[in-house]
C-alpha cells in the first residue's frame, strides 16, 4: 500500500518510492540519504513538530511540508 510519509504512524516500517516536487527538495532528501528505495522507520509522526525518521543508524528531523512529498509503501508486520 503506497502512502505519503505523512500518513504513517510511529514504529510504521516501509520503503520510500517516489519523492514529489521539484529539483531543489529532491537533491535535498537525496543528500540525506532519502531516495528511492530506500527502507524507513517512523520514529516520531509530526504531531507537533517534526517527523522523525531513522535511515539506518541516522535520525532525520523533516518538516511537515517537504514529509508530504514523500511517497512510502508500507511494509506488512
Amino acid at each position: 500500500m503506497y502512502v505519503l510519509l505523512t500518513q504513517m504512524r510511529e514504529g510504521e516500517r516501509g520503503i520510500i518510492v517516489d519523492i514529489l516536487g521539484g529539483h531543489g527538495v529532491r537533491s535535498r532528501l537525496l543528500g540525506m540519504g532519502i531516495a528511492p528505495g530506500t527502507k524507513i522507520v517512523v520514529i516520531k509522526p509530526g504531531n507537533p513538530g517534526p517527523y522523525i525518521i531513522a535511515v539506518g543508524n541516522t535520525r532525520i528531523a523533516l518538516g511537515r511540508g517537504v514529509a508530504e512529498k514523500i511517497i512510502v509503501r508500507r511494509e506488512l508486520q
